[in-house]
């Protein structure tokens, strides 16, 4: 039976919207294991072509989930499962006498952690494509709603560019509804940030990967809370701020306490006041408690801009809550 152009598209796209908004079940389907595919593999075998300006699939297509990430990719697995990561979806194409092309689709469970792996890493260009999205060197980096892709090349020419971009409206235009970023981010200031240093994580492996604070879990981070990283430059200083939402104000409070003792060598001031030293290195840090959430300055070259951070931060913090 023949099917026109514009039923197909209505296909893929129906079956798209299925897989990303849907109940879709973790998958653990290892590459040798036969006839084991399920809606959602299907769902993105079907919405990527099998062909693209004489590139072809050049081998089955592989989905890898939680329990077999790392048949994957070795370390950088863990980027992923400190995530909310249902599975990835690989498919590579190859052509003749030119670079080989992988795309890989991460399925996450929510809208804010798909933006969350997003951040991981904010280096490269921006480009018109997704909710967020990044070029270089023949690497695309987006995500939209609750999907994060990367489609790379093994070598950048001008020719893959504009292949590796239309794989990517492709991916785009079957998604339309848009996510939900972090409410958290909306608690950072402004004025001064370094737009390039965000990071929003919820564990300490995510944590240490970005900023090395101690060799234990000084702010009791787990799956459950919510954090964002970032950087400030304003008036010629510069400084971290570390923002921590945790599930209730007793959580939160036991972190503030072992963080003051540990990092700081101190003993924690009641909430609403702020706790802030110069450290061996002459930069200050310091701490201040707002219910649930813990406002963290870390590296301040100077104290005026620490002071400014705590204070901008919690005002929005009132302002959102």
């Amino acid at each position: 039976m023949y099917l026109g152009a514009d039923i197909k598209r209505e296909i893929l796209l129906f079956a798209f919207i299925f897989l990303v908004l849907g109940p879709v079940p973790i998958m653990s389907i290892h590459r040798h294991q036969e006839n084991k595919t399920t809606s959602a593999a299907a769902a993105f075998a079907l919405l990527l072509p099998e062909e693209i300006s004489g590139w072809k699939e050049s081998r089955p297509d592989e989905v890898y989930g939680r329990e077999n990430i790392f048949d994957y990719m070795d370390g950088a697995g863990e980027i992923y499962l400190a995530y909310d990561f249902q599975f990835v979806f690989v498919r590579e194409y190859v052509r003749a006498n030119s670079p080989s092309l992988m795309v890989e689709i991460y399925q996450m469970s929510s809208s804010e952690d798909a933006f969350g792996v997003f951040t991981q890493d904010l280096d490269g260009n921006e480009v018109n494509l997704g909710q967020d999205a990044l070029y270089a060197a023949g690497l695309l980096r987006f995500w939209k709603d609750k999907i994060f892709v990367r489609i790379m090349a093994d070598k950048e020419t001008a020719e893959i560019k504009p292949v590796i971009m239309k794989l990517g409206e492709i991916i785009v235009a079957a998604s339309p509804q848009e996510g939900i970023r972090p409410s958290l981010i909306s608690a950072v200031p402004s004025a001064g940030l370094r737009p390039k240093t965000l990071r929003y994580f919820h564990t300490l492996i995510s944590l240490n990967s970005h900023y090395f604070l101690a060799g234990e879990n000084v702010l009791n981070l787990s799956s459950d809370t919510q954090v964002v990283l970032t950087q400030y430059e304003k008036e010629k200083s510069r400084a971290r701020l570390l923002l921590v939402a945790y599930r209730s104000p007793n959580q939160a409070e036991a972190a503030n306490k072992q963080f003051v003792k540990i990092y700081l060598k101190d003993k924690a001031l009641p909430e609403g006041k702020v706790q802030s030293n110069k450290l061996e290195d002459g930069q200050f840090a310091g701490i201040l408690r707002r219910n649930r959430f813990l406002i963290i300055v870390l590296d301040a070259e100077a104290l005026p801009l620490a002071e400014w951070l705590f204070e901008e931060t919690s005002q929005k913090l009132e302002e959102e809550n």
